[in-house]
């Protein structure tokens, strides 16, 4: 895409089970996909293992072996480069980290975090991308509310390594999710005010503010300073009653509907009966110029091929953006 504005197009709709995207033919196809509707330019989302091979940064490395490696396996796809890395270092799922449970919000955790980010800041530097995307802190229903204090300590984490990522000449944004225990625009007001804006910025997932109940357009014309990075998608639902706190929510709300039979959360845009603004919110991204990343996702919203196509359509013919 060729705009005043920078897109790029998110690979984690394609990895939705360990046995479907791990052949470099599969990933080939994804990745010419992308770039046949007109994206240059991923986002990765880190995983775990060989299963999970164009994800996690030792596993790349280890398949292509080196940056350069990995870039040239882009670019046989037409693709050009990198734009960022969502990390969720709460996942319980790392073998690399030795499968273990760890939380921002607990302070014994810091350290092993911090040095959990190191592999990821090298690996995003070294293939010349710009933005490492974090999930802040775990989901609100596996602890209790976080007080001020509690929310200190999780933007203490993100400083630290937030210097990390500034020394190597790259940015941090954290990613809002609708299920995390920063919910509310207070709360996330109070994480932003807990960081350094000169190293920690925020990732404003249009979709996930809606879920969550914020308006993005507004949020993004109140807040356009802290914002570094955006994931661009629709939704036609939002949490109709702190669903969010439900037991287990990732299953029993985003994968189960929380009863109300709601099939899936996320939708490309322009989809019928979208709640998101999308034409307003981009336009307001126009007129701050903003700098940074458009990320383009689905997330796991059904077939990926053809939500990618749409997805383009959209950007072509609703936006003005031209496809090449």
């Amino acid at each position: 895409m060729r705009d005043t504005l920078r897109w790029a197009y998110a690979l984690n709709q394609w990895n939705v089970r360990l046995d479907v995207f791990v052949r470099h033919e599969e990933q080939q196809r994804a990745l010419k996909t992308v770039s046949a509707c007109g994206f240059d330019t991923i986002e990765l989302a880190s995983g775990t293992g060989r299963w999970d091979n164009i994800s996690r940064p030792e596993v790349i490395l280890a398949n292509h072996g080196s940056h350069e490696g990995f870039l040239d396996f882009l670019r046989r796809a037409k693709v050009q480069g990198v734009s960022s890395i969502f990390w969720d270092p709460q996942a319980p799922t790392e073998e690399e980290e030795g499968y273990a449970f760890r939380s921002t919000a607990n302070p014994g955790d810091s350290d092993a975090i911090v040095e959990w980010a190191e592999p990821f800041v090298d690996f995003l530097a070294g293939v010349g991308g710009e933005q490492l995307v974090v999930r802040p802190v775990g989901s609100a229903w596996m602890s209790p509310p976080l007080d001020p204090d509690g929310i200190k300590v999780v933007g203490d984490v993100w400083n630290r390594i937030g210097e990390l990522t500034s020394a190597a000449g790259l940015g941090l944004a954290l990613h809002y999710d609708c299920l995390g225990a920063v919910h509310t625009q207070e709360e996330l007001v109070g994480l932003l005010d807990a960081t350094d804006p000169a190293t920690v910025g925020l990732a404003l997932d249009t979709a996930e503010f809606t879920i969550g109940g914020i308006d993005p357009v507004a949020f993004y014309r109140e807040h356009a300073d802290r914002v570094t990075h955006v994931h661009l998608k629709d939704t036609r639902y939002a949490d109709a009653g702190e669903e969010y706190r439900m037991p287990g929510a990732e299953s029993t709300m985003l994968k189960g509907g929380a009863g109300r039979r709601i099939e899936r959360w996320f939708y490309e845009l322009g989809t019928e009966g979208g709640l998101v603004d999308v034409t307003g919110f981009v336009a307001a991204l126009r007129e701050r110029d903003f700098p940074g990343w458009v990320v383009v996702e689905s997330d796991h919203g059904g077939n990926p091929a053809e939500l990618a196509m749409l997805n383009s359509w959209y950007l072509q013919r609703e936006l003005g953006v031209p496809k090449s």
